[in-house]
């Protein structure tokens, strides 16, 4: 594990003060060999000790156009969260064609952090958007997890905005070619919330409660849903509203989508991660 380059401390009026590494380590899982991660690790300056930290995932637009973490990671930061961005892979011209091609750079990051000296490996969360979303989401299953980490490590908290979620109601009929129907049969126990928007074009306005509804008890009690009514996908970014084309909309069927931000549910969104993180990683206040 390599630190390539050090920046600079940040605290420019109410920007959070930390100090910003880019960072480039090789992770290796249970399951696979290993790859080597990139991104950039953030550590906020005001906290001594081991601090909790938040692993972020971009979209699949890639990771030289994430729009989504700069807000939710200064939020973050500034009330004395780590957190770790990784590059997933580069652009969407470069997206894998399954997510278990990306585990072992998810995983492999949450043993990257649960070994760093200034991470309290008990505490690490997961924050995803969209692509991000869904990986945050399936990451919460114990036999995934099991199957990358041989239990070594688990995160603590799991943040999932917009991963569509008829593809989860998929893995739960069987009916998903990577992931089987045991996916989500037992979770590691871990708090998972999803936020979504009602006029979300990759979902239906009920799929994530449904998939929630449909998770067994046992599962169910560690997941929650928050569906803000006339948020669209990518509610968070602040940029101008676009469309574009894909298989997985509406359900799987294909279509348009519509990419619109809301100020509202941006905003809430923003609140909530760090209410939620600040709670299940033990901030103090």
């Amino acid at each position: 594990m390599t630190f390539i380059l050090a920046c600079s401390a940040q605290n420019v009026g109410a920007q959070p003060s930390f100090t910003a590494e880019d960072v480039s380590f090789d992770a290796a899982t249970v399951r696979d060999g290993g790859v080597t991660v990139r991104g950039t690790l953030r550590l906020p300056e005001a906290v001594r000790g081991r601090l909790p930290a938040v692993l972020v995932l971009h979209t699949s637009a890639g990771y030289q156009h994430d729009y989504h973490s700069d807000a939710f990671m200064d939020a973050l930061n500034r009330v004395g969260i780590a957190t770790l961005r990784i590059e997933m892979f580069t652009d969407s011209g470069a997206r894998p064609s399954s997510t278990r091609e990306v585990q072992p750079y998810t995983f492999g990051s949450l043993l990257y952090l649960a070994n760093h000296p200034r991470i309290d490996p008990q505490r690490i969360g997961v924050l995803g958007f969209s692509y991000g979303g869904v990986m945050a989401l399936i990451m919460a299953s114990l036999e995934v997890n099991q199957e990358y980490t041989g239990g070594k490590a688990r995160f603590a908290a799991h943040l999932s905005l917009y991963p569509v979620c008829w593809i989860h109601q998929q893995i739960l009929s069987g009916s998903n070619r990577a992931y089987g129907a045991s996916t989500y049969m037992h979770l590691t126990g871990a708090p998972v919330h999803i936020l979504a928007g009602d006029k979300d074009d990759y979902d239906e306005p009920d799929s994530c409660p449904k998939f929630v509804a449909a998770l067994p008890e046992e599962a169910r009690k560690h997941v929650a849903v928050t569906v803000y009514p006339g948020a669209h996908h990518s509610f968070d970014a602040s940029l101008p509203t676009r469309e574009e084309n894909s298989s997985f909309a509406h359900a799987g069927r294909g279509g348009t989508v519509t990419l619109q931000y809301d100020p509202v549910a941006a905003a809430k969104s923003i609140a909530f991660a760090v209410g939620f993180f600040s709670t299940h990683l033990g901030v103090k206040k």
